[in-house]
């Protein structure tokens, strides 16, 4: 019996786009397996790991994966991270859902994603800012960056691969990524990203920090009016 397919959320919609064709795909965090089910069932990727820190996620994963009968091309995974992933077993590295923070110390602890090769989808759900300045120290370069928003909330998601020759560079990077005011998604979310950073800025000229509120103040204004450019960061 062939069920009729579901439909991604705009945010992992956002990380399928980034998936190579043929590939062989790790979907760290997979929760309901959402991602490498649905890739599989539009015979975009060969094969499948679906891993989760919990049990919970992986037994709901394992229902869906014999519900739309892709039980021979998915793995299904108890890790902590990668930790239980071999290099030789995967192409793409799906990481979301999760702090940008909580994604830095997955990579941290792969020592084998400093590969070319490897290609990373990463999508944070806070701290993009932590999880981009970790990529660009480690040799990380960000090659694609876009934007989708969803019930009130807008994400970001990344390709990246280890190219320490190409690295981004300047502060307002770390807020703006690759993101400008070309589509509604990236003038959204680099918008509420100034908001955020405002509203910290005036917490830090109340409590007498005159000079980090002027360093989160500038940051602001630029991402402001990033959102209203089609291209091109103008460093504060």
């Amino acid at each position: 019996m062939n069920r009729p397919m579901f439909r991604l959320d705009p945010r992992l919609e956002l990380c399928a786009s980034f998936v190579r064709e043929g590939c062989r795909l790790a979907d760290i965090g997979t929760d309901h397996a959402y991602l490498p089910v649905w890739l599989l069932k539009k015979e975009k990727i060969s094969y499948a790991i679906a891993a989760d820190i919990h049990l919970g996620p992986l037994r709901r994963a394992e229902k869906n994966i014999r519900k739309y009968h892709v039980e021979e091309k998915v793995s299904i995974r108890l890790s902590d991270g990668l930790e239980t992933v071999f290099p030789i077993e995967v192409d793409d590295i799906v990481i979301a859902g999760m702090g940008g923070e909580t994604i830095a110390k997955i990579i941290a602890e792969a020592p084998w994603l400093k590969d070319e090769k490897k290609h990373l989808i990463l999508q944070p759900m806070t701290s993009a800012e932590d999880l981009r300045r970790y990529l660009k120290e480690n040799g990380f370069s960000v090659q694609e960056e876009r934007a989708a928003c969803d019930s009130g909330h807008c994400y970001t998601a990344m390709l990246a691969w280890y190219d320490p020759k190409n690295l981004p560079q300047g502060k307002l990077y770390e807020y703006a990524g690759l993101l400008d005011g070309s589509t509604p998604a990236g003038r959204e979310y680099l918008l509420k990203c100034a908001e955020r950073l405002q509203k910290k800025a005036d917490g830090l000229e109340q409590a007498g920090n005159q000079d980090k509120s002027k360093e989160y103040g500038t940051l602001a204004k630029a991402l402001r009016e990033l959102a209203e450019t089609e291209g091109g960061l103008t460093e504060p």
